[in-house]
């Protein structure tokens, strides 16, 4: 089942970049949501929020040596692992492999979701990797703090 899942993700992922890629690259930003979701296309060479450009080469080492690291843990313990757990290391594998294969592909991560938050704060341009591993990284972070035995 989360080998299914994985490759949803990644699929999800990557095919929502090449379609980013054919419709937005060369037009102006689309508004959705007025003020609150826009599309727009943006070539990321560095990490979350476009710190530490042009660093391709260490991100992809480390985040083939994080993928290493869960699939080695999820495969040692996989027994014992709550599925609260399992999921979520997952969509964080799911979404570093996404943004990994932009990495190796063109040297860089494509973004294109954008969203002004109401012209409060403006987000920075990620894409549905992103998502996958902030939101998993946050859901596994809170549950093991309310849930320390899962451990």
């Amino acid at each position: 089942m989360y080998i299914i899942i994985f490759t949803i993700a990644v699929a999800l992922d990557q095919i929502t970049k090449l379609l980013a890629i054919k419709y937005l690259k060369h037009a102006p930003t689309i508004k959705l949501i007025d003020n609150w979701l826009h599309l727009t296309y943006l070539e990321n060479s560095g990490a979350a929020w476009g710190i530490f450009q042009s660093a391709t080469l260490f991100f992809s080492v480390i985040t083939i040596i994080i993928c290493f690291a869960i699939c080695w843990y999820l495969l040692k313990n996989s027994n014992n692992i709550d599925m609260l757990i399992k999921l979520p290391l997952v969509m964080i594998m799911a979404g570093a492999v996404g943004n990994l294969i932009d990495r190796l592909r063109l040297g860089y991560v494509v973004d294109f979701i954008f969203t002004p938050l109401g012209g409060l704060y403006n987000f920075p341009v990620f894409n549905f990797a992103d998502i996958f591993v902030s939101v998993s990284a946050i859901f596994l972070a809170v549950y093991l703090f309310f849930n320390e035995e899962a451990l």
